[in-house]
């Protein structure tokens, strides 16, 4: 009997260290779409930042 429980518990287990990898997953999917926005944004800012470069070049020359 003891060894049907401990199969039991060990299955049991790793039921849940799989749900635990699925969410994990679903998390880090989240973060990484995080992530490119803020790349997005900043390339658009360091963008913004290099035309007012040239501008300001532009007017001084």
């Amino acid at each position: 009997m003891s060894a049907i429980k401990e199969a039991l518990a060990a299955m049991k287990e790793v039921l849940l260290l799989t749900e635990r990898v699925e969410q994990t997953g679903k998390i880090l999917s989240e973060v990484v779409s995080e992530l490119r926005n803020h790349e997005k944004r900043l390339i658009r800012l360091e963008t913004f930042i290099e035309i007012g470069k040239m501008k300001l070049r532009a007017l001084k020359g």
